[in-house]
């Protein structure tokens, strides 16, 4: 019998929480070794850009929808199980590189694990907890992102400090093969679509369960609500990727601290800051998306909106402690979105569809927003330092803040077939 019910559900979003923080600190760990790694193999920022964005996101993006059509059909947990061991094992593995080559191609073994991670995670969370819950325990299982941030920078950044940046790979690689394991053996597969009904519009189950791939990306792709909130999301996450990705070098480049310092202080920029605003985005999208699902939408429209001059006046600022108040309260708001909108792919397709939307957007976002995200700010810091010197790397973020009022526009812009779609009480005035 599925246990869906009761504490042992918590147990598997904690187990799949904690999945999905090894995941960010093994994916974190490149940006508290920028300058190590400069210095060691002479890079360019387009370089380290491309380190710590693209050869990462190039398989985990695009092996991610395969993995998740696997996972729409099979034993969900001992995929995510095998993954992470394979990530795992291929961080450990980075530190081991000679040259940019083989530190690129470790990276892309990183991505190549990480690709069966989260879309059927979200699957799996989506059948141990009902409509009611799932915003919060979305936003629970992402708090992985900042508490994975937050563990990567520190940890990361005392090892390579003390020992090297080599040590710093094997540190926080090699524990995830215990994870992998205590996963496989103690978590179980739940019944699929245990709490749904068909959403309107959709294939019904039986009809998901025969769609070829090729049909279900061109059911997806028809989902208007869907393909709009996640043109919101990628826009989003190009300048939250970018930000992570970089923020550590700009730490160091503009007030020159070392990296155990700067690690501590990002750290608890993306903990301090991410892990509020994600419970409080899915708190406040489950009750308010519960009156009115349009809500799940709006929600994320007014944090990228509201976040957006709190991460500029950062940029511009000139003291470490202003700078990191200030950064901390703009990665608040920005977190805030992640709940709503994750609630809502999972709620506008079918339960058997659901891994493959999550793959599908996961694809998007993570191939426009981490992969090309970093390397472009990493170009544009290249080509402004002639002018701009060590602040080249300030303007390049300062530029790429403006994709945050696109995305807003775009999760607007999924207010029109949300309410077509779904007919919901009028929002309060």
């Amino acid at each position: 019998m599925q246990r869906t019910e009761g504490h042992y559900r918590y147990y598997v979003l904690g187990i799949l929480m904690l999945t999905y923080t090894f995941s960010i600190m093994d994916r974190q760990i490149v940006s508290i070794l920028v300058e190590d790694l400069r210095a060691e193999f002479n890079l360019s920022d387009a370089q380290l850009g491309i380190l710590s964005g693209l050869a990462f996101a190039l398989f985990y993006a695009t092996l991610g929808i395969p993995i998740a059509r696997l996972a729409d059909r099979a034993n969900r947990v001992k995929i995510v199980s095998i993954a992470v061991a394979v990530w795992s094992v291929m961080t450990a593995l980075c530190g081991a590189a000679g040259n940019f080559v083989h530190l690129f191609l470790a990276r892309v073994g990183v991505g190549i694990g990480e690709a069966g991670g989260i879309p059927p995670s979200h699957s799996i969370i989506t059948d141990y907890f009902d409509k009611s819950q799932r915003g919060m325990a979305l936003s629970i299982y992402s708090m992985g992102t900042s508490v994975g941030g937050f563990l990567g920078l520190v940890i990361g950044g005392y090892v390579a400090q003390h020992y090297g940046w080599r040590a710093a790979f094997l540190v926080l690689g090699i524990p995830g093969i215990f994870l992998a394991l205590l996963m496989w053996l103690t978590v179980k597969e739940p019944k699929r679509g245990t709490f749904d009904e068909k959403p309107k519009g959709s294939a019904t189950s039986q009809q998901a369960k025969r769609l070829s791939f090729t049909e279900a990306a061109v059911e997806l792709a028809k989902n208007a609500v869907l393909t709009r909130i996640v043109a919101g999301h990628i826009l989003a996450i190009f300048v939250g990727y970018s930000l992570f990705g970089w923020l550590p070098a700009l730490f160091m480049r503009k007030f020159e601290l070392g990296q155990a310092d700067v690690g501590l202080i990002v750290g608890l920029i993306i903990s301090g800051g991410g892990i509020p605003g994600l419970i409080l985005g899915g708190y406040v999208g489950d009750k308010m998306g519960s009156v009115d699902m349009r809500w799940r939408a709006l929600i994320p429209m007014i944090s990228l909106l509201a976040a957006t001059p709190l991460l500029l006046f950062g940029m511009l600022a000139n003291s470490v402690i202003l700078a990191s108040i200030l950064f901390g309260c703009g990665v608040f708001l920005y977190k805030i979105h992640w709940g709503p909108h994750l609630a809502l792919v999972q709620e506008v397709v079918a339960p058997e569809l659901r891994a493959q939307a999550a793959a599908y957007a996961m694809f998007f976002a993570n191939m426009l927003g981490l992969g090309v995200g970093p390397v472009i700010i990493g170009l544009m810091s290249d080509l402004a330092r002639p002018q701009y010197g060590e602040d080249s790397l300030t303007v390049a973020l300062m530029v790429a803040l403006s994709a945050f009022v696109l995305g807003a526009i775009a999760y607007w812009r999924a207010i029109e077939p949300l309410t077509a779609r779904v007919a919901k009480k009028p929002l309060p005035a």
